[in-house]
């Protein structure tokens, strides 16, 4: 794996991303609504985490 630069926006997004992780830990597994939509989250946070690693892939 490649090594890169990290901009400070890349560290918010690391940073959200261990937020959304560690709300896992809370999470009422019986209520649907809160599951959706943290599965959405979490959907969203790897696609983020993905595209910054193509783009640091992509750019050497």
């Amino acid at each position: 794996m490649s090594r890169f630069e990290m901009t400070g926006h890349d560290r918010y997004r690391i940073e959200q991303a261990r937020k959304t992780l560690a709300a896992l830990d809370d999470l009422d597994m019986g209520d649907d609504r809160a599951m959706a939509s943290t599965i959405g989250r979490l959907e969203v946070t790897l696609q983020q985490l993905v595209e910054m690693v193509d783009e640091a892939v992509t750019d050497q």
